[in-house]
């Protein structure tokens, strides 16, 4: 199923998406939500405006079949951007764009066309940050120092052009984002908890810029064909996990050199080659503990880990417990 139109500005997008689909559409003083219909699948759209010009959307939704929605943006979009579960495919002017869990972007557009591909029978939960009309603001000029110098330039020229940039999501901002999505006052006290939360969520990507020293943007972009390699080298990772290829071998084995596997895969998947190999051993051993069928050293082993302690400490700055803690849950 495709939905096409043209938008002039964020509002525009709600109208056209709800006269599209037919969707349920509630609106009052400073909320705007859609609810999919049944025909589509199930979730809501919601985009909320506050008096601080910042903007704040939020989609949780499951599609029973393929939807891609495309749309000629005719404005400049500056926002911010988290995926907290659920895997989404971003066109724009031809440039694809890919995003896992865990991953948040900084993103700049100006006048063109794009399309969100949203892939049947996944629940994707996505939070947003709209914050052009925020920045405009003069009293609040003094964040944009903290701003990657590329996109300072491209909002200072108004160019058409786009800029991404991606990152890791961190523990804190994943706080912030499961208080956001699970807000649970209405009216006024909603409005002002969330315009209080998502002022939090900025401060801290704009506290990670600074910490981070401006990180350099000029990064490789890899091309379509690219990005499929890279697909290919996290399934090599996900199947070796007890014995991971080196970044050399493994860049032989997709056909990239070894700066486009480290730039492209930190650009695709919002962390290093070996910053996710670790993630997923993490999260496999988690599954492994919790379905029973292994016992704490077998599944280190298999994750790839032959010292049982390094395991366990590895374990423990991930979730906070001894990997025994959640055997013991079955």
């Amino acid at each position: 199923m495709k939905v096409s139109f043209s938008i002039d500005n964020q509002q525009e997008f709600y109208d056209e998406l709800q006269q599209q689909i037919g969707a349920e559409h509630y609106v009052d003083r400073f909320e705007r939500s859609i609810n999919i219909h049944p025909k589509i699948g199930e979730g809501r759209i919601s985009h909320f405006q506050f008096s601080s010009g910042l903007e704040l959307q939020i989609q949780e939704l499951s599609t029973n079949k393929s939807v891609v929605l495309e749309a000629q943006i005719n404005y400049a979009n500056l926002g911010i951007f988290w995926i907290v579960s659920g895997s989404s495919h971003y066109n724009l002017e031809d440039h694809d764009f890919f995003l896992e869990p865990q991953q948040h972007v900084i993103s700049y557009a100006s006048n063109m066309r794009g399309c969100l591909q949203l892939t049947s029978e996944q629940k994707v939960v996505f939070v947003g940050l709209s914050l052009e009309t925020y920045f405009r603001r003069s009293n609040l000029i003094t964040h944009k120092k903290l701003l990657p110098e590329r996109l300072k330039k491209l909002l200072k020229n108004h160019s058409h052009e786009i800029f991404w940039q991606s990152d890791r999501t961190t523990s804190e901002m994943n706080v912030v984002l499961q208080q956001i999505i699970n807000c649970p006052y209405q009216g006024i006290t909603k409005q002002i908890y969330l315009e209080s939360k998502s002022l939090e969520l900025l401060a801290l990507e704009l506290g990670d810029l600074e910490r981070n020293g401006n990180k350099n943007t000029s990064q490789y972009q890899p091309q379509k064909d690219e990005i499929e390699r890279l697909y290919h080298a996290r399934e090599i990772i996900k199947k070796n996990l007890d014995s991971p290829p080196s970044l050399d071998s493994l860049a032989k084995q997709i056909g990239l050199n070894d700066y486009k596997l480290k730039q492209g895969f930190k650009a695709v998947f919002g962390n290093t080659v070996f910053g996710y190999l670790h993630d997923y051993r993490m999260e496999r051993s988690h599954l492994l503990l919790r379905s029973g069928t292994m016992n704490v050293t077998q599944v280190a082993q298999t994750v790839g880990y032959t010292n049982l302690s390094h395991f366990a400490a590895a374990f423990r700055k991930k979730y906070g417990v001894n990997p025994s803690v959640i055997k013991k849950l079955n």
